[in-house]
Parts: structure tokens; C-alpha cells; sequence
């Protein structure tokens, strides 16, 4: 499809086209009209010198001086000629190239004493004058002349290049200029959807910038900037609100727990120990939940800063590994670490520390039991080092794959077995984005995952 840019280049040469083409047809049937005009004026003036040369030697004897007649001359005319006829049409006068062409037309003669016909003689084409003359007794004769249209027809052919010329060399300098014209009058409208593209839930700050001039770009700008904040502080009160329902609702559940837990170790039914062994499970999943959207609504607002510090990721892997080690021997998943070379990057210990919990904690949960995790890590180029946790477990489903990292997303095929917010993803996703980094997942449905982990050495 055209962009609109192309249209109207398109549009505004197509009719500059057609205005160009009617222009040079009514110019060509101009010209071509005055041409016949004054080729017509010139051969009737040539026909009334003959009328009165062949007039007057008519009256004084009955035969033609033929060299004295065709020494008259005929101004602004080329390849002359002249037949006369008597009142029967029969030729008293022949010309060679016109002594093939008879007389058809007596009733035009009738209502005028002259006309004018185009005629295609020996593959030329000539004006010819039919005209009626009267000597002095009344005799009547027929003038046949005839000039020829080569001239014309010249002056016409070459104004017919130059139209060739033109016209295309027109639309071509109209094509250009309408590019440029459109590219200026486009350029604030591109800009602005450039920027626009750049802002996202963690830049809403940013405004889009407005062109000088008064126009309609300009209240399109204004309009989207308007629309911009609109979002932001919708964005602002919601992230606060969760900010601070997050923070209001753990320290009652902090409270909460701490009772049962006292609770339970005074009770001394079983029963009622593990109803409230139940109870505790659901607190610790909501206070679970209500940390991961208090993490969530500090990355958002920027309210956690990255502490950059330099980290060995080989030693903060085997960490994490340790830290799940209890986990992974309950379904007997082992670790199989992979590492090329010790690699040292800046970045925030803890919070790289969290990512990795989750990618492994992931990993042993999905896995089946009695696999084995693998972990590789090696440095991708002079910039970047790559991280590989790779499961054998359900994989993810192709229509899955794009909304792995969004919040509070779970897959139907695991939302009833496993346990879990939906969050911890969106999470890792966000501090490894803080990092300059990104995560991308490889997986198939069955056969397993490959989560990829990519972090500049130098934490920027």
C-alpha cells in the first residue's frame, strides 16, 4: 500500500500531468489554427493575383501567358500551384502535380465563390482554394491553387518534440519538488511519531516536540501531548496505588503471620495445626505477591536505583544454585554448570542475584524430576557476556512465548499445578532492562527451555 506522502506526490503530479496536457493541446490547437489561418490568407492572396493577371490577358485575347502567370509570386507559401477550368471543368490550365485531381465539390461553390480543402497529393500534402472567376463578358472559370502544408506541418511536428520534451521534464521537476515540499511539510509529523515511539511506561515525562508554524501538525502535537499526560498521571496514581496498597496490606499480613505462627505452636490438635499450617501457606503467597508488587511499583517509578558494583557472575551463579539446592534435591534435578572463564560485570548484586533465583527457581519448577538443569556462561563479545539456563521441563507454548514477561501472566497449561503470582518474569525482565540488558526465551512445547540472559560487562 502507498503511504500518504506517496499518494499525494502521486495525486499532485497526476494533475499537474493533466493540466500540462490540456495546456499543450489547446496550445497545439492554437498554433495549428493560426498556421492554417494565415496559410489561408497567403494562398487567397496568391489566388487574387492569378484571378487578376489571368482576368485581364482573358480580356484582351483568348490565350494564357503561362510564364507570365507563373511569375507571379507567392508570399509565404512553398510548392505553388495553380489549374483553371472552364465552365464545363474541363482544364484549360494543367499542372503536373495537380492534373490528377478533379473538381467534386459544385455545391460548395454555389453558396460561396471560394473554399478550402485538404488534399493528399503524390503522398503531400497540400491547402488547395477552389475559386470562381468572370472575365469581362461574363465568361466564368474555375482557379484551382494549391500550396503546399510541409511548412506547416514542421512547425507543427516540432512543437510536438518539444511537447515530448517538456511534458515529461515537467512531471519529472513537478515529482521532485512535490518529494521535497512533502518531505518538509511531513518532517515535524515523522519526528513526532519517532518519539512517540520512544516513550514507554518508564519515560511518560516526555513530550513530543511541537514545529513552530500555527498549522494542523501542530494541534495534532499538542492534542497527543495532552493525551500523554492524560496517561501519565493515570500511570503515576495507579503505580502509587499499588505502591501503597502493597506496603499498607504486608505489614498486616507480617502481623498476621506472626500470630498464627504462635498460634500453631500452642496448638495441639493436628487438625486445627494444619488448617492453620494452610492458613500460614496462603499468607506467606500473599505477602509473596504484595513484595513482588511493591518491587514492581519502585522499578516503575524509579524508586530503586541500581547499586553498580563489580560482580563475579560465576560465583553469584553458583550462589544462587546453592541458595536452591534443598528445592532441587526434593524432585533430585541436578546443577550442571558450564562456564568457559571467570566473568567479572558491574551491576546490582542483589538484584542480579533475585533474577537468577527466579530463572532457576523456574527451571527446577517446570522441570520433570530426576533432570538436570543446565547452566552456561560465557562472554558473547568484547561487550557482552550471555547466560544459559536450560530445563527439560513442559516448554512453553508458541502463542505463549511474547506474553512470558507480562505481569500477572500465567500459561493455562500450568495455572492449576503450579503455584505462583505472574510476576516474578516481569520482574527479572525490568532489572535486567535497568541493566541495558534483555532476556529472550527459547522453547518448545514438550521438549523444554532455554532461558538467555544478555548483560554488558560494563553494567551500562
Amino acid at each position: 500500500m502507498f503511504t500518504v506522502r506517496t499518494k499525494i506526490i502521486l495525486a499532485y503530479t497526476i494533475v499537474f500531468g493533466i493540466m500540462l496536457t490540456v495546456f499543450a493541446v489547446i496550445i497545439y490547437k492554437s498554433i495549428q489554427a493560426a498556421a492554417i489561418s494565415k496559410l489561408n490568407a497567403n494562398l487567397k492572396s496568391y489566388a487574387f493575383s492569378l484571378h487578376t493577371e489571368i482576368e485581364e490577358q482573358l480580356d484582351e485575347k483568348p490565350t494564357l501567358n503561362l510564364k507570365e502567370i507563373a511569375s507571379i509570386k507567392a508570399d509565404g507559401l512553398s510548392g505553388v500551384h495553380f489549374q483553371l477550368f472552364n465552365a464545363a471543368h474541363k482544364k484549360i490550365v494543367v499542372d503536373s502535380v495537380l492534373q490528377n485531381v478533379a473538381f467534386r465539390n459544385s455545391q460548395k461553390l454555389l453558396s460561396n465563390d471560394s473554399f478550402f480543402e485538404n488534399l493528399k497529393i503524390n503522398n503531400e500534402n497540400y491547402r488547395v482554394l477552389w475559386s470562381l472567376l468572370q472575365t469581362e463578358d461574363n465568361t466564368p472559370y474555375l482557379l484551382e491553387t494549391a500550396a503546399s502544408m510541409k511548412d506547416v506541418h514542421s512547425e507543427l511536428q516540432y512543437l510536438l518534440y518539444l511537447f515530448f520534451i517538456l511534458i515529461p521534464s515537467g512531471l519529472l521537476l513537478t515529482g521532485i519538488t512535490a518529494f521535497f515540499i512533502s518531505k518538509q511539510a511531513f518532517k515535524p509529523i515523522i519526528e513526532m511519531a519517532n518519539t512517540a515511539r520512544t516513550i514507554s511506561g518508564s519515560n511518560l515525562d516526555k513530550r513530543l516536540d511541537l514545529p513552530k508554524a500555527n498549522d494542523e501538525v501542530k494541534f495534532l502535537g499538542e492534542t497527543l501531548n495532552e493525551m500523554i499526560s492524560g496517561i501519565d498521571d493515570a500511570f503515576k496514581a495507579h503505580k502509587q496505588f499499588i505502591a501503597n496498597a502493597s506496603h499498607e496490606i504486608k505489614t498486616p499480613l507480617t502481623i498476621i503471620q506472626s500470630e498464627l505462627e504462635l498460634l500453631e505452636q500452642k496448638l495441639k490438635d493436628e487438625k486445627d495445626s494444619e488448617n492453620l499450617k494452610t492458613a500460614l501457606s496462603e499468607i506467606e503467597n500473599l505477602s509473596k505477591l504484595t513484595g513482588s508488587l511493591l518491587v514492581l511499583a519502585k522499578l516503575d517509578s524509579s524508586q530503586m536505583p541500581l547499586q553498580r558494583e563489580p560482580i563475579r557472575m560465576d560465583e553469584l551463579l553458583i550462589e544462587c544454585a546453592q541458595y536452591l539446592k534443598l528445592k532441587a534435591l526434593r524432585k533430585n534435578i541436578k546443577f550442571n554448570f558450564l562456564f568457559s572463564d571467570p566473568v567479572e560485570i558491574l551491576g546490582d548484586n542483589e538484584k542480579l542475584k533475585s533474577v537468577m533465583i527466579n530463572l532457576l527457581d523456574n527451571a527446577i519448577k517446570y522441570s520433570r524430576e530426576n533432570s538436570v538443569v543446565n547452566i552456561k556462561m560465557g562472554k558473547l563479545n568484547k561487550k557482552y557476556i550471555e547466560i544459559r539456563i536450560k530445563d527439560d521441563g513442559i516448554g512453553i507454548k508458541k502463542e505463549d512465548k511474547n506474553k512470558i514477561f507480562e505481569r500477572f501472566f500465567r500459561s493455562s497449561d500450568v495455572r492449576a499445578e503450579k503455584s505462583g503470582s505472574g510476576l516474578g518474569l516481569s520482574i527479572a525482565y525490568e532489572i535486567v532492562r535497568k541493566h541495558s540488558g534483555k532476556i529472550e526465551i527459547e522453547s518448545e512445547f514438550g521438549k523444554g527451555s532455554i532461558f538467555k540472559v544478555i548483560l554488558p560487562l560494563n553494567g551500562r
